[in-house]
């Protein structure tokens, strides 16, 4: 890419040298209704007028694309709105899963006692076991 600017930009270069070294006449320029003039070289005149050209248009591309940009800047404005809203909600849901976590942990801490009593009272002795393998 740098290179491809560059083999653009020297030979333009080039013809604008050649253009100002070639036009060195004077020229008298003046705007009709004021009484000023000014008198300079022919490739000064030609120079300005393509700055000044090229500079209004690309004000003028720079104001065509105005609603793109303001465009861009909403959508980028309610993506960041989503973002934190979306942070929020993850946040949200990791403290409701930590109190679930504790809660089920009182719970399992509760009930253990009721569940090795309710065991050992369901327990069948081995020799019945052994009766009933038998028959």
């Amino acid at each position: 890419m740098r290179y491809l600017s560059w083999i653009i930009t020297i030979p333009i270069a080039l013809v604008i040298v050649s253009f100002a070294v070639s036009n060195r006449d004077p020229v008298e320029l003046a705007l009709w209704p004021l009484p000023f003039s000014i008198t300079v070289p022919i490739y000064v005149a030609a120079l300005t007028a393509l700055v000044l050209g090229f500079l209004a248009g690309g004000f003028v591309a720079w104001s065509a694309d105005r609603k793109h940009r303001v465009a861009a800047r909403v959508r980028g404005r309610k993506a960041a709105q989503l973002e934190r809203e979306l942070s929020h909600e993850r946040e949200e849901r990791t403290a409701a899963e930590k109190r679930v976590a504790e809660a089920a942990q009182r719970l399992a801490a509760s009930n253990a006692p009721m569940l090795t009593s309710d065991a050992a009272a369901r327990r069948v002795p081995m020799s019945q076991i052994e009766t009933a393998r038998a028959q």
